[in-house]
């Protein structure tokens, strides 16, 4: 077994899949999470990313791996949801009942959820842009103040602020509600 070379900071061309599997798992796994929105199913899928890399792979450099990654990802995603919809449904007609009651006393509750959606998407909207980038990098795309830190070229502590001040400044927002 020949060993490869470590890929250099700024290349950008990857040889060694260890490096590639310990820099992109992450962001795979919650490129997964946030499409199937299923934490067991994310974590098989995001290793399934990478047998199917390392089996196309060969001896060949891959000159962009996110992005070569990130195609795979959306072919295993696509690959897990058509395996859903094809997987046997039964049907229950006391379960449907209760679901269909459930659904008729949750629909105030749902009328609710939108109009909080559109009040935070308002409130937000009110954020100054580094702030709002900070918050939703961190809240919503779940990365940490480090890996915010990174992607936005700022010091952590700076995000770190960001965020904070943009959670206080929203709660003040939505209180008003």
């Amino acid at each position: 077994m020949s060993k490869r070379a470590a890929p250099t900071e700024g290349s950008g061309v990857l040889t060694q899949p260890e490096a590639a599997f310990r820099r992109y798992s992450p962001e795979l796994y919650r490129y997964v999470l946030r499409r199937l929105r299923r934490p067991a199913d994310a974590a098989d899928l995001t290793q399934e990313i990478f047998e199917r890399f390392l089996r196309g792979e060969g001896s060949a450099k891959v000159l962009n791996p996110q992005a070569y990654l990130f195609g795979i990802a959306a072919n295993v995603v696509a690959d897990a949801c058509m395996a859903e919809g094809r997987s046997r449904v039964m049907y229950d007609t006391e379960s449907s009942e209760q679901l269909g009651d459930a659904l008729l006393h949750a629909l105030p509750d749902l009328a609710e959820r939108v109009e909080l959606e559109q009040e935070l998407q308002a409130a937000l909207a009110q954020l100054p842009d580094m702030h709002r980038a900070a918050l939703l990098l961190t809240k919503w795309e779940g990365l940490s103040i480090q890996e915010a830190a990174a992607r936005m070229n700022l010091a952590e502590g700076s995000v770190a602020v960001y965020v904070c001040e943009a959670r206080a400044k929203l709660k003040t927002l939505l209180k008003r509600r």
